[in-house]
């Protein structure tokens, strides 16, 4: 599947991205549970200090990323 894009002055065809939720890990124990909410803690982190533009490239509005920075590690 492709997606018409302008470019400079022209147009072309690029592969379209298709975005799937992240996949579902399931922490068996205690370590895995903490190094899971390590990591969420760290991606929302980075998230909330995105500059607007990057935001703006992958798709996300600054509320949506204050919202989604805003959560606790263990929700998610």
């Amino acid at each position: 599947m492709t997606s018409l894009v302008a470019g400079r002055g022209n147009l072309r065809l690029v592969p379209a991205i298709r975005l799937s939720p992240p996949r579902r890990r399931d922490p068996v124990s205690l370590i895995e549970r903490v190094e899971l909410w390590a990591d969420r803690r760290r991606e929302r982190r980075a998230l909330r200090g995105c500059p607007d533009g990057l935001l703006k490239d992958v798709g996300l509005s600054r509320a949506d990323a204050l919202r989604e920075g805003g959560k606790p590690f263990w929700i998610d």
